[in-house]
């Protein structure tokens, strides 16, 4: 059975081969409305940058009802990645609105000042699944954990607390994991758990892994 997707915030790199000096002229040079450069704000995060490294900061005016936001790339090397987009006037944009501006970015600036400039531009999918997070394993011992479980009880029986623990020993042992963030969205949004009980479950699984991993040290 294929989980549905949970919708994530998108990443952005922008790479060159040459220089990240290259990045920022082109990018600039194809900066035009609904979007403007922000020297000010830019002058201020690169005061108090560590070991010189760049930023550039460009604004999207408002539209349909996505808050007027400022779009942060800071350098990596000889390359940038956007590191956040803060709107002007609400606290945050949530995920949907924060994708749809890092999208018409690349659209309108990235894409085009990409073909000019001979850099690369990598936009991360704005979906993934419990594949992602983890290997097949542990995945599967999740999914047998939760669809098997009583939602009202959590792992509270004795058989729904020993597919919760072969899921966790899975988990402990393999090369990727979800964070309790992941976690949390995965049991509400997919499996339709309570918010609580989710949240219980999270708690429950930062502190076995944590112990998990502390026996091993104690060991070697």
């Amino acid at each position: 059975m294929t989980d549905k997707n949970i919708e994530i915030f998108q990443n952005l790199h922008l790479k060159s081969r040459t220089s990240a000096s290259l990045i920022r002229t082109t990018i600039l040079a194809h900066v035009q409305v609904p979007w403007r450069h922000d020297s000010e704000r830019e002058e201020d995060i690169r005061d108090h940058a560590a070991d010189d490294e760049d930023a550039i900061v460009l604004v999207r005016d408002s539209f349909d009802d996505v808050d007027e936001s400022g779009l942060v790339l800071w350098q990596e090397g000889e390359g940038y990645k956007v590191s956040n987009i803060v709107p002007r006037n609400v606290g945050e944009l949530g995920i949907t609105k924060y994708n749809a501006i890092l999208r018409d970015f690349v659209a309108r600036i990235a894409e085009p000042a990409a073909r000019a400039g001979g850099f690369e531009v990598e936009l991360s999918s704005p979906h993934q699944s419990l594949d992602d997070w983890l290997d097949a394993e542990p995945a599967a011992a999740l999914r047998r954990f939760s669809r098997l479980a009583n939602k009202s009880t959590g792992a509270a029986h004795p058989m729904d607390r020993d597919r919760w623990y072969a899921f966790l020993i899975a988990t402990h042992h393999a090369s990727k994991r979800p964070d309790t963030d992941q976690l949390v969205r995965w049991l509400v949004e997919v499996e339709h758990w309570s918010e609580d009980k989710a949240h219980e479950l999270a708690i429950d699984y930062e502190f076995a892994l944590g112990l998990l991993e502390q026996y091993d040290h104690s060991r070697s």
